[in-house]
């Protein structure tokens, strides 16, 4: 008899899960810079309706696709019923059922072992939790591609259709919570389509299983996601909106991995590892879908730091098939009727639920007292921000010059003109400031050292006064002629 790599019993495998779970109230505290604008944007659904003219900066005109609207509204109603611990009551259930999802395919996958199972979703729910499990909309994509992987493995393995008749409604939601990364949906599902087209041809075995059902999945989950605010604007919305010169240089995140930065090599190494690791075990033979999965996010995670999280989930987690082989199927299962295992579920029950009492879940932002001063100013406001700072001001309810929504500002998308481009060119002096500052009339301007205008801005004190200054921000009012 082989002998298994892993032999530690179900019923302690099963205590682990505790640990995701409380690095998920943690983490859920971690409010992205971008929570400013969703907020906003949400608070504006709620009020007013879906927006299609920009109506949040200085600009005027600009066609808009609020391409989150969902996601941001269930941010703001969260925030708006329970404060910032609302917020994290979002992630925290979002999070907890990426990971009820991961468990629950691993368990297909691994022919119900399920201590690797546990396991296994406790690494990748790990994995995204410390780099990508934060109040964005992109926590709704990573869940709806783990119920789209569950449904799909289903389907590969007991062949009824049932298990693809939610799939339309995963489109749906994911169109209207983030329909830039709708397409993510389709890139998934094609790797099950190429390994049943193949099996149909080749003929090589009786399966249950066929490729037709796929395509017409594929062909409803379009039509349903036509049903948004933007119609066939919001499903090729990724076409305009990616891949950006501009963009790509000044967001850390859309920029190609550098093995040479600390980032960087956490992309290579985890790709590394899991190469390492199909190489190693050589039994049984991978199968495509999966092949697919692991060569199609090997090449996002090569893209940009934030494809990563794609890998983990399409790339790393089909290692689960694939190492069945070396864990033992014979597990006893936990029971609760166990003194012991009682007494101990509550213990870490109490123990998971302690951070909530000791973090904080106050939404702070460090702009609060310049704007708390701009919004007692006795006259109207046309403020110039720098990319992170434009989210906190419209927030406020003052517009600002732009804001981290890269994408609403070229042309490509608003069809009036290449604000981020012009931003970019100011941004790496290839704009001069004073040529600038001639196109806007701004009466205020916030800058931090890292800003392009900062040093301008001290250079022509006869020009710009200095209102506001703390160890972040400097705040100049433009001084009347």
């Amino acid at each position: 008899m082989k002998k298994k790599f892993f032999s530690l019993p179900t019923k302690y495998a099963y205590l682990y899960l505790f640990i995701p779970i409380a690095l998920s109230i943690i983490v859920s505290t971690s409010y992205d810079n971008d929570i400013w604008f969703l907020l906003n944007q949400g608070r504006y659904v709620v009020t007013h309706g879906i927006p299609y003219i920009e109506p949040f900066t200085i600009h005027e005109g600009l066609d808009f696709v609020m391409q989150q609207h969902l996601a941001a509204t269930i941010f703001y109603e969260a925030y708006h019923l329970l404060g910032g611990f609302g917020l994290s009551l979002v992630v925290i259930i979002i999070n907890l059922l990426i990971l009820f999802f991961l468990y629950k395919t691993a368990l297909i996958m691994s022919d119900n072992r399920k201590a690797l199972s546990v396991f296994f979703a406790i690494g990748v729910d790990i994995l995204l939790l410390m780099n990508f499990i934060r109040t964005r909309p992109q926590i709704f994509t990573y869940l709806l591609l783990c119920i789209l992987l569950y449904l799909l493995e289903k389907y590969q393995k007991e062949g009824k259709v049932k298990y693809l008749l939610p799939l339309p409604i995963l489109s749906l939601l994911e169109i209207n919570l983030h329909a830039s990364m709708w397409f993510m949906l389709l890139l998934f599902i094609l790797p099950y389509i190429v390994e049943n087209t193949i099996s149909y041809f080749q003929k090589t075995k009786k399966s249950k299983v066929k490729v037709t059902p796929l395509w017409i999945s594929v062909l409803f989950m379009i039509v349903f996601a036509l049903i948004n605010p933007y119609g066939i604007d919001a499903i090729r919305y990724i076409f305009t909106s990616y891949g950006n010169e501009e963009i790509n240089y000044l967001i850390f995140e859309m920029q190609y991995p550098d093995i040479t930065t600390n980032a960087g090599m956490i992309v290579y190494g985890c790709i590394l590892l899991v190469f390492l690791c199909y190489m190693f075990f050589k039994k049984p033979k991978i199968k495509i879908r999966h092949f697919c999965l692991l060569l199609g996010t090997t090449y996002l995670a090569l893209t940009t730091y934030k494809s990563l999280a794609f890998f983990i989930i399409g790339g790393v987690f089909p290692l689960v098939a694939y190492l069945k082989e070396y864990f033992s199927p014979k597990e006893k299962p936990l029971s609760l009727r166990e003194p012991v295992y009682r007494k101990t579920i509550i213990l870490l029950s109490i123990i998971t639920l302690l951070p909530i009492f000791g973090l904080s879940f106050q939404l702070t932002n460090p702009l609060e007292k310049i704007f708390d001063y701009l919004e007692n100013y006795p006259e109207e406001i046309v403020p110039y921000t720098g990319f992170m700072e434009g989210g906190y001001s419209e927030y406020r309810g003052i517009k600002p010059y732009i804001d981290p929504r890269a994408e609403v500002f070229l042309k490509a998308n608003n069809h009036q003109k290449d604000i981020f481009k012009e931003y970019y060119a100011l941004q790496t002096g290839r704009l001069d400031p004073e040529e600038f500052l001639k196109r806007y009339p701004f009466t205020h301007l916030l800058v931090s050292e890292k800003d392009d205008l900062y040093p301008y801005l001290q250079s022509h004190p006869q020009n710009y006064t200095l209102v506001f200054e703390d160890k972040h921000y400097q705040l100049y009012q433009t001084n009347k002629e």
